[in-house]
């Protein structure tokens, strides 16, 4: 099979439960996606790699607690031009080699940071294109995580990977030393959407690596999707839709499309007279949702879904989702380390980001440095708010007695302004006020961003020159 176009089914019309074009521009905003609270334009570069250091020394210290290690590895042959990642664009061999080495010397740091802390129940590579490495690289940077750390055996191993650039012989590597998780990033499937992103994928190179990895045994395999790109129509995302559905991966993240271009210079190369209005993009995210459940899928916080058989769909009726910077997970650490440029760290109640300039990361590696640039510490009211968001974004309700335990004062009392404003929420059947309890309903959810926003206690001011957020909608 290949990407071209055929015909589709007749797209479907919103029902009488779905969210109205009013209720879409009421709450088409700038806003964060809430992979953290405070989000990281709040944080400051006041905390440097001596306050990150600290931390570390802390963290020490709680030897029984659980630790998860994500390596980012910024390579990709060629820029996608709806990226919004931290990439290196690169075809030679010496500047990964490079990277490589002091990549190695921030893990040996971060090890003797944590003499007393080494048990890993978590491990992710991401980028970039972690498998722009050969398979000889592949093995080193691995070893050299298991030279420092002790990866429990049932721990979840995960990677992400571009079909087009990922081999066979690479995923055989990949799964001998132990991963057994795989994230194929498909992003839209239809010709036409790829030329006017500039990333190229074949229907088939997708399947094939889909194959490749239930073949050799990878425990879970995710398809990444996006809606709101530029060209994207009802039509064409039908195609990408039922492909999708054709090769059933077991679970799927549908990203709405972020442009800010003030941010990612690169994204005003596309036409922006061809990006879906609010509107098209909402039809689009419903039209996949229908298809997704009823293909089968069930679907997991505000923009993810999986097979009923994954642990993810078994945890969402027990409530036991958790968000982290990779996304949703039934396995939370309670320190996340994040190693190269510009990867994210959240150890104790603070959150630290290595420099994304790679000129800055690497002074100060070779300085024996950390390469922190900026972080913030959690006060208590930041603790209370982020278990407010964290439980909404993740299990659509937060219970009141949870968030009273932490915070030591009634829910309504803590948050009355927002408990007011929740009524308009509530009004529009986005959200369902409790006597006991704060529900998300089934409208709401694709608007789970606007109604956190409520709690967000760092919220810049909206009225600034440029905004900093991606759309809600």
């Amino acid at each position: 099979m290949s990407g071209r176009r055929r015909p589709a089914p007749r797209f479907m019309a919103p029902t009488a439960s779905e969210i109205s074009p009013e209720l879409v521009a009421k709450y088409d905003r700038p806003g964060p996606r809430y992979t953290s609270y405070p989000t990281v334009p709040a944080w400051s570069e006041a905390f440097g790699p001596e306050d990150f250091e600290r931390q570390l020394d802390a963290a020490n210290e709680r030897r029984d607690d659980s630790l998860a290690l994500y390596l980012h590895l910024p390579f990709c042959a060629h820029r996608c031009l709806f990226c919004g990642c931290n990439v290196v664009i690169t075809s030679r061999h010496d500047v990964v080699e490079e990277y490589l080495a002091r990549l190695f010397r921030e893990i040996e740091h971060a090890a003797e940071c944590l003499p007393d802390r080494r048990r890993l129940t978590g491990l992710h590579w991401g980028g970039g294109t972690p498998t722009h490495l050969d398979c000889e690289q592949i093995e080193r940077v691995h070893g050299k995580v298991a030279q420092h750390f002790a990866i429990e055996p049932d721990g979840e191993i995960a990677i992400e990977v571009h079909p087009p650039e990922t081999t066979r012989e690479q995923l055989e590597t990949l799964r001998r030393l132990g991963f057994n998780r795989i994230s194929l990033g498909v992003q839209d499937l239809d010709t036409e959407v790829q030329q006017v992103i500039e990333r190229w994928q074949t229907v088939e190179q997708t399947e094939r690596l889909l194959d490749w990895s239930r073949e050799l045994g990878f425990r879970s395999v995710n398809f990444d999707l996006i809606y709101g790109l530029p060209a994207q129509t009802p039509d064409t995302w039908e195609l990408t839709l039922r492909e999708t559905l054709r090769m059933r991966p077991d679970r799927l993240a549908i990203y709405s499309y972020a442009h800010v271009p003030w941010i990612k210079p690169h994204q005003n190369r596309m036409p922006g007279d061809r990006l879906p209005d609010a509107e098209t993009k909402m039809a689009l995210f419903r039209h996949a949702r229908r298809r997704l459940l009823d293909g089968g899928y069930v679907e997991i916080g505000m923009d993810h879904f999986a097979l009923p058989q994954d642990e993810l769909a078994r945890a969402v009726s027990d409530r036991r989702l958790y968000r982290n910077f990779m996304g949703y997970t039934v396995r939370p650490a309670a320190d996340f380390l994040g190693l190269g440029a510009s990867a994210i760290s959240e150890v104790g109640h603070a959150f630290a980001q290595n420099s994304g300039k790679l000129n800055r990361w690497s002074e100060a590696v070779d300085a024996g440095r950390f390469g922190t640039e900026r972080g913030f510490r959690l006060s208590l009211d930041d603790r209370v708010r982020k278990l407010v968001i964290e439980r909404l974004m993740c299990n659509l309700q937060v219970r009141f007695e949870e968030v009273e335990a932490l915070a030591g004062a009634p829910f309504r009392e803590i948050f009355a302004a927002q408990w007011a404003q929740l009524a308009e929420f509530e009004a529009d059947g986005l959200v369902e006020r409790g006597e006991h309890d704060l529900t998300i309903t089934s409208l709401g959810r694709t608007l789970i961003r606007n109604v956190a926003m409520l709690f967000d206690a760092h919220l810049p001011d909206p009225g600034g020159d440029q905004p900093i957020f991606s759309r809600t909608v």
